[in-house]
């Protein structure tokens, strides 16, 4: 799996490790896991840094490392704490605030959900997420703050949800994208 320019919130990591968050943070501090601070204070730690651990541990990464997140929330820094939280326990979620976030995405998220309020999108066509994932689904959340035109714009290519994002926008699009599993056959009686 390529992970360079791929980073985990503290919790995941601390999640995969097996460790306490504090640990985590600690290693971070110390050199031991290299990582950025974004502007909401998160830490976001490089992935390969983990792998590099991970070698040096002897902890097999195939059972550690999560698959490709399958969405991507682009949030603003003024993402609720409660909402952050809830989402980054969120399985196949990448939570990105920060542009060099997306530089190691691969073409495989099924979804990107962009905050309106995030000043670096390009807000008049996307040209920056469709051009890493052109196949994915666009769900720009807080759309009622864009203006007209911008509505105008982006309405060929994303959906706009005019709310703010919570775990509950994000489970039911997971749920509209699994496949229908076909019913298990019963012997009711019924045949046709």
């Amino acid at each position: 799996m390529r992970t360079s320019h791929i980073y985990f919130s503290t919790s995941q990591t601390a999640q995969m490790l097996g460790l306490s968050v504090g640990t985590v943070q600690r290693m971070v501090a110390s050199g031991v896991l290299q990582a950025y601070t974004t502007q909401g204070g998160h830490r976001r730690i490089l992935a390969s840094s983990v792998r590099q651990y991970c070698q040096v541990k002897g902890v097999p990464m195939s059972e550690l490392l999560p698959a490709t997140a399958t969405l991507c929330v682009v949030h603003d820094a003024a993402m609720p704490a409660n909402v952050h939280q809830a989402l980054e326990r969120a399985g196949h979620l990448l939570l990105v605030s920060h542009p060099l976030e997306l530089a190691g995405l691969r073409e495989d998220c099924a979804a990107f959900f962009l905050d309106a309020h995030v000043g670096w999108l390009d807000w008049n066509d996307l040209r920056r997420p469709l051009g890493m994932a052109a196949e994915a689904r666009f769900i720009v959340y807080n759309s009622a703050d864009l203006s007209p035109a911008q509505h105008q714009a982006l309405a060929s290519h994303a959906q706009l949800h005019p709310g703010d994002i919570s775990a509950d926008l994000v489970a039911g699009f997971l749920l509209g994208i699994q496949p229908l599993q076909p019913p298990l056959a019963s012997d009711n009686g019924l045949h046709h």
